[in-house]
């Protein structure tokens, strides 16, 4: 195909955060005309590629041509006039203004007052763009009044001011239904007709499919599959692709089923979804939940920790408690070890023994005071046991590296007084393979003292080495069980839906 066809070329991306390297040898070509897919799982460094794209942040090495032009972009705003328009799943849209006031809102930027209604864009244009996206409401429409799908409408009529060149959709249809979506699609396929490239991101193989022409999948920030026609590769290739090539043979893993622990019943994982979704965990036993991003896998997990409401019944050992409930749950014993270890789980300024001590606070003070002897005589060894490095507990935990700090979120489980269950959203996640060793170890000799253990993770190879069992979730549903000694290709076919599984 002819360089002149070449929307947007990007090659040698990267970008590195701290310890961490976000995007290492990425390459993303997009041409006039097409809808380009980008696939990965979380960490892969799809947003720090898009935010590279739409000029929010500088790459370290590499570099993006516009049109064959080297181009840099220094802010969203040079970006968005050079014809780069983003579409994120949360809309940058006014909801307190009208339709007519979004559009304009470029034209906007800066001015306030009464001079601002005088910049506002003519309305046979305004209309002009709402037409072109099939969007038939009255401009002075409070977007308030719109739904979720006429909002989408309106950003992407936006976007027509600006000559858009080059359309990024970011998971645009996480909270749209399905005709809210096929009308999106329709718009897009309409634009790019035009000659404008549209990057779509998205975890749904039926939009994929449905919407794109060529497809690009991240891994641990390089680019393993480069802009393939769609079709030239199956939904499990690119799943394998995704999640990573094969493990060498997962070691024994023998558990014999005694007392079921951790139980829940009828959770749906999407309001429109069925609620009939149940997982039981017994003692002793790993189980692992399997799905990729949007699956729901994630949802029922936290679920099943107390993290989240929602509907249907849960019970630890027992003894019934409410979802969303987190404080009851860890009460009855139900470590939980978030996805966002940043935001939902460390405490940053606090040391890295009292990171792992919260769990276990009741037991240590007495009339409000903390027995901080006592606090180093039980948290300390189990510190030791997750060789934490540097080895300083009381050092903050935010000095330490995003394995360490994963560590002390394992430790804080552990720590928990009558501990029975565990539930791990990705749970070595963006750590390195020391601590990774480290982590299993831990999970695995808390199942074999006897404590019901369940992971959510997106990492193949993790639920291989470390699973009696598992459980894959698909499109907000459980798609399958399978027992731990399936083979690789069984759950690829599972997660991806190539096969029946």
């Amino acid at each position: 195909m002819p360089l002149s066809d070449e929307a947007l070329v990007a090659t040698g991306i990267a970008k590195t955060y701290g310890a961490t390297c976000a995007l290492r040898d990425a390459r993303l070509v997009l041409r006039q005309g097409r809808v380009h897919a980008l696939l990965g799982e979380n960490g892969a460094g799809k947003s720090t590629l898009v935010k590279i794209l739409v000029g929010a942040v500088t790459p370290d090495a590499g570099h993006v041509e516009l049109a064959g032009v080297p181009t840099t972009f220094g802010s969203v705003t040079q970006a968005l006039r050079s014809g780069i328009v983003p579409i994120h799943q949360h809309l940058s849209l006014f909801p307190e203004l009208s339709v007519h006031e979004n559009l304009s809102a470029f034209a906007l930027a800066g001015s306030g007052g009464f001079l601002a209604r005088k910049r506002l864009v003519d309305p046979p244009r305004a209309r002009a763009w709402l037409d072109e996206v099939g969007l038939n409401v009255d401009l002075t429409t409070p977007l308030a009044a719109l739904s979720l799908g006429e909002r989408q409408l309106v950003e992407v009529a936006r976007a027509l001011s600006l000559d858009c060149r080059v359309l990024v959709l970011d998971e645009p249809t996480a909270t749209l239904n399905a005709s809210e979506a096929d009308r999106l699609f329709t718009v897009v396929r309409r634009l790019c007709a035009t000659g404008t490239a549209a990057l779509f991101i998205s975890h749904r193989f039926d939009e994929i499919e449905a919407l794109a022409d060529d497809v690009t999948v991240l891994r641990d920030g390089r680019t393993v599959i480069d802009a393939a026609p769609i079709g030239r590769h199956s939904r499990e290739e690119l799943t394998h692709a995704m999640l990573g090539a094969g493990v060498e043979a997962p070691p024994e893993r023998r558990c014999v089923r005694t007392d079921p622990v951790l139980v829940g019943r009828g959770f749906a994982a999407r309001r429109d979804a069925r609620s009939d979704i149940s997982v039981t965990v017994h003692a002793g036993e790993v189980v692992g939940l399997a799905g990729l991003i949007g699956s729901g896998a994630l949802a029922l997990a936290a679920w099943l920790a107390g993290a989240q409401s929602g509907a249907g019944g849960l019970s630890v050992a027992g003894q019934a408690f409410a979802s969303g409930d987190r404080k009851r749950a860890a009460a009855l014993g139900i470590a939980y070890v978030p996805a966002d270890r940043h935001v939902e789980g460390l405490f940053a300024p606090l040391s890295a023994r009292r990171n792992v001590s919260v769990s276990a606070l009741g037991t240590l003070a007495r009339l409000g005071w903390l027995r901080r002897s006592e606090e180093a005589e039980r948290i300390d060894p189990l510190i030791r046991r997750l060789k934490l490095h540097p080895s300083q507990p009381d050092a903050e935990a935010a000095t330490f590296s995003g394995g360490n700090q994963q560590k002390l979120l394992i430790g804080r489980g552990l720590a928990l007084p009558g501990l029975k269950a565990m539930v791990l959203l990705e749970p070595t996640r963006g750590v390195d393979l020391a601590a990774r060793g480290i982590i299993h170890d831990a999970i695995r000799e808390a199942a074999a003292a006897g404590v019901a253990v369940l992971v959510a993770t997106s990492d193949l190879d993790e639920l291989m080495v470390l699973a009696h069992r598992y459980l894959v979730m698909r499109d907000h549903l459980l798609a399958a069980e399978l027992p731990g000694d399936a083979p690789r290709a069984a759950l690829l076919s599972a997660l991806s839906g190539s096969l029946a599984a």
